[in-house]
């Protein structure tokens, strides 16, 4: 079975801007990602085939009827209760049953779904969703804030599924694992010179991570291409500028008006040249050359010219030289009335330390932080260190928006041209208005503006695009002070980070794990 959208127009009523215009995309039988920036129509797309949005024109078409009832969409959201989940829950068949099996879904679970965490919620959502048996089942954004343990589980019975499956995700581990085509959405004017306002895609087949590969190298070919092009018209007109300038000194060259009336003989020589062509060669060889540099402009405006978008960032160091040690000890806390102790190595960070803390949710991570910054407060060392959190509350949001709008127009510049190496448009900064993945772009931003010795990110990838995500990258890569890095995205940490503190908690207890 497949499922088609054809030749589709949609714009909100709110916006100027036509979103899709003459879109057209199939997807068949398995899992499809889906992936681009921010604002690109990822979501809106799920919708439309969800069938929860009308396009303006076109139509959306699943084994020739129209999809919407087929169609079960699973958004970002778990705060409601699936309706179905008490009628599959308690099925007599053992097919539904099966995918609460999988994931671990208990009836004490069922029967306190407000209390759960978000993981839980979403392992219940998504068993409710395959429970029903849809021809085609969408999922947006499904491994946010989820641990390496739990995106593993859902990839599992996910892959159970047998019909269309589309999932928005810029989890290249999790979209590797499971989707087997890659769909890339991208606004057409912002990617290439020349490009249309509005949303287009590449398809691909393999995984996300593949996908992001093939399109870098289609990217840097076309330009290469482009430019060569581009360079030969350059030569060509240069040609033919010669060629003129040549033609007017051969046309002057034979001209009688500045000869003697009476020489009879330079006369006849000219007349000779003349009938000889060699007044037209060097004109009928501009032609050719002209006609030649027009093929050459067609060729050259015929390839897609892949705009480049300055990345990376610099930190300004402190300079220091002495490392960081975190003495080996152990943490005694409290969690819903039982006592918990996480046990610390002997930890030493030094002035060029990459380090990823990996662990599952619940395993002394945070924990683990709230130790390092106390000992850093206590050495005086906090004014060089920079933490940013993986919840951002609404006070803290509204002292980093304070803070931005306060600093003078060439801090403000700095900042500003370090979001947009990060995959941001400035322009669309607004107080007030900003989306949680643009205000933890925001704080990176203002960080490394400061001198730095550390610097602490929770989950940075969280509520990212994936554009920004491989933007912040390269930029961490290439970090000029220490790094530590809170993450369940894999080949994130795999780039910007090269030693491995890993957290595991054994019932009551934890213990952190350095690995080099």
């Amino acid at each position: 079975m497949s499922l088609e959208i054809q030749k589709l127009y949609f714009s909100y009523p709110s916006s100027h801007v036509t979103l899709f215009e003459d879109f057209s995309l199939q997807f068949n039988d398995g899992w499809t990602c889906i992936a681009g920036s921010n604002g690109c129509g990822k979501s809106t797309l799920l919708k439309l085939i969800a069938g929860l949005l009308k396009p303006d024109e076109g139509r959306i078409v699943s084994g020739g009827k129209t999809s919407s009832g087929y169609v079960i969409y699973c958004p970002q959201e778990t705060a409601e209760v699936p309706e179905n989940l008490y009628s599959v829950f308690w099925s007599d068949d053992n097919e539904v049953r099966r995918f609460f099996s999988m994931l671990h879904i208990t009836e004490e679970m069922i029967a306190r779904y407000d209390s759960l965490s978000g993981g839980e919620k979403k392992r219940i959502q998504i068993a409710c969703a395959l429970a029903d048996r849809p021809a085609v089942l969408l999922l947006d954004e499904p491994t946010n804030h989820l641990d390496e343990g739990t995106v593993r589980m859902i990839s599992d019975t996910l892959a159970l599924f047998s019909g269309i499956g589309i999932i928005v995700s810029h989890d290249r581990s999790f979209a590797d694992s499971l989707c087997k085509h890659t769909v890339y959405l991208y606004n057409e004017a912002r990617a290439f010179s020349g490009g249309r306002e509005c949303v287009v895609c590449e398809s691909y087949s393999g995984g996300l991570s593949k996908a992001l590969e093939l399109r870098q190298q289609n990217a840097s070919h076309n330009r290469g291409e482009w430019e060569r092009l581009d360079s030969k018209a350059a030569g060509e007109k240069q040609r033919s500028r010669r060629l003129a300038e040549e033609n007017e000194r051969s046309k002057s060259r034979l001209a009688k008006k500045n000869i003697d009336p009476h020489d009879h003989d330079a006369k006849r020589k000219i007349d000779v040249a003349r009938l000889g062509g060699k007044d037209r060669s060097t004109g009928d060889a501009k032609a050719h050359l002209d006609s030649q540099i027009q093929r050459t402009e067609v060729a050259r405006d015929s390839v897609k010219k892949s705009l480049m978008r300055k990345e990376g960032f610099s930190v300004e160091g402190v300079g220091f030289a002495k490392s960081i040690i975190i003495e080996e000890t152990d943490i005694f806390a409290s969690e819903e009335k039982t006592s918990y102790k996480l046990h610390i190595p002997r930890i030493v960070i030094n002035p060029d330390s990459k380090i990823a803390l990996t662990g599952q949710n619940g395993s002394g991570k945070s924990l683990f932080i709230k130790h390092l910054i106390r000992e850093l407060k206590k050495s005086g060392r906090t004014k060089e260190v920079m933490y940013l959190p993986q919840e951002i509350s609404e006070d803290l949001k509204n002292q980093i928006l304070s803070d931005f709008n306060e600093l003078e127009d060439a801090e403000r510049g700095a900042v500003l041209s370090t979001l947009y190496r990060l995959g941001s448009e400035p322009e669309n900064l607004q107080q007030g208005s900003v989306s949680p993945g643009e205000l933890r772009k925001l704080m990176i931003s203002l960080a490394v503006e400061k001198p730095l010795s550390l610097l602490i990110l929770d989950e940075p990838t969280n509520h990212m695009d994936i554009t920004s995500v491989l933007a912040l990258e390269r930029a961490l890569s290439s970090l000029s002070c220490a790094l530590i890095v809170v993450s369940h995205d894999g080949a994130f940490l795999e780039k910007v980070t090269d030693v491995k503190l890993h957290a595991e908690r054994i019932e009551n207890e934890g213990r952190i794990f350095y690995d080099l």
